[in-house]
Formats: structure tokens, sequence, C-alpha cells
């Protein structure tokens, strides 16, 4: 069950979304996960799939999901992808 807390905009990807709940911007995500800035911009965009590192796993957990209490298993395939609401 996702996070009711969490108010998902259709077409935005998850990634950016769940960023934004958190008042992060770009560079900050960027760090927290260990990538750069244009690599977040990518994912969010959709022009690359979002493929993290057990490491980058543990620190958007600990960082993002826990604060926000969604369950990492609630998370959708692809974080990068626009969001769809499904009926």
């Amino acid at each position: 069950m996702i996070n009711h807390e969490l108010h998902l905009v259709e077409g935005v990807s998850y990634l950016k979304q769940l960023r934004q709940s958190m008042h992060m911007s770009q560079e900050e995500m960027a760090r927290l996960i260990g990538v750069s800035s244009k690599t977040v911009y990518r994912w969010e965009a959709g022009v690359h799939t979002v493929n993290l590192t057990s490491l980058q796993w543990k620190n958007l957990y600990k960082e993002i999901l826990v604060p926000l209490n969604i369950n990492i298993l609630d998370l959708p395939d692809d974080l990068g992808a626009p969001y769809v609401k499904t009926a």
C-alpha cells in the first residue's frame, strides 16, 4: 500500500515525486545516493532507467523512504518512469 501522504501526480516520475516530497533538489538527491545531478535529471526524465547499488538503495531507504513511511515493496519497478494511476 502506497503512503497516502505522498500525493502522486500522473505523468511525473515516482523518483521526482519522492525527491520533491523531501524538499530536495536534484543535486541534494544526487549527493545522497552518490551520483551526479545530471544522472538524477536523466532518471527523472525517463532517459535512463534507475539502477542503484546496494549502498545507494540503503541511502534512499534510510533518507527518503523511512521518513515518508513508504514500504520498499510498494515502489514501482522503474522509479524513473512516469507515474500512471491504476484503476
